[in-house]
């Protein structure tokens, strides 16, 4: 099983619609970010298109979008145990729940969603991708984490988790 850590970025938190505290965090898989994860995985993919789209930005390079997202800033844990998502961006499924969000503060604009299951003994992340790109994210696979420290983590960012 992987590990997981939730670093608040900040300390404002903020409550949504749901009344559900909410914050902006860092992802953390067996240490490494999270988002140098999709970095990787996404470059073949990116390098792919920047080639494809050459001569529609000629003479300057086309923009290379692997790992081109910012932080969710209004995440909070009872999303990120795959109950009903807090934010649903367009071309998100119901199943689907938002990990990273656009470089541009805009959470519509580029997003990374995944599917969240849980079970008594584990969290698991499927289903990652893009809802702009059909990149491939085999690199990554599925993630599935020891429920008790995915719980103990989100404590740590948010305080009392529900169980």
């Amino acid at each position: 099983m992987r590990s997981i850590e939730f670093r608040r970025i900040s300390d404002v938190t903020r409550r949504s619609a749901k009344g559900r505290t909410t914050a902006a965090l860092e992802l953390l898989i067996d240490g490494v970010s999270f988002l140098e994860l999709v970095r990787r995985a996404e470059l073949p993919g990116a390098l792919a298109e920047q080639r494809e789209r050459a001569e529609e930005f000629a003479p300057e390079p086309a923009p290379l979008l692997a790992g081109d997202y910012g932080p969710v800033t209004s995440c909070s844990a009872e999303h990120l145990l795959g109950e009903a998502p807090d934010d649903v961006p367009h071309g998100v499924e119901d199943d689907e729940h938002l990990l990273l969000g656009c470089s541009c503060g805009i959470v519509e604009c580029w997003a990374l969603v995944v599917k969240i299951a849980t079970d008594d003994e584990t969290v698991t992340w499927s289903g990652l991708r893009n809802t702009y790109r059909e990149w491939n994210y085999d690199a990554i696979g599925v993630l599935t984490f020891s429920r008790q420290q995915y719980e103990e983590a989100l404590h740590a960012a948010f305080g009392a988790v529900g169980s």
